[in-house]
């Protein structure tokens, strides 16, 4: 079963049903003025089934994943785009492994908390 999905940044740039390329030139464009790349399923039960980064003033990116509601919400820290990029693919074509990489917590429920490192 093949998994439908949309990649958008920040400036407006949107791909259907993205490539690892797709994903690779999206990742590569993020700057000051473009800091975010959202990738969502566009077959899920709902809008709540995503992945996403941020490039941070340091270079380094937070990275979160919604696997459907609140309690299913995590973030971590990624320091590289090849890595983002990688983890970008796996998660856009189920592959396995991709929680792995990383030390996720869940996403916190305080707007303040967003701000400090993970």
């Amino acid at each position: 079963m093949s998994v439908r999905t949309r990649a958008y940044c920040e400036r407006g740039d949107s791909v259907e049903d993205p490539t690892s390329e797709d994903l690779g030139r999206l990742v590569s464009g993020l700057t000051r003025g473009n800091r975010f790349v959202i990738v969502e399923r566009l077959d899920a039960a709902n809008s709540e089934y995503y992945m996403q980064a941020y490039l941070r003033d340091d270079g380094a990116y937070w990275l979160e994943y919604r696997n459907g509601g609140a309690d299913a919400h995590f973030q971590t820290t990624c320091l590289t785009p090849q890595v983002l990029k990688r983890v970008f693919t796996m998660w856009r074509y189920s592959m396995p492994g991709w929680l792995d990489w990383f030390v996720w917590q869940p996403w916190p429920h305080d707007p303040d908390a967003r701000d400090t490192e993970v």
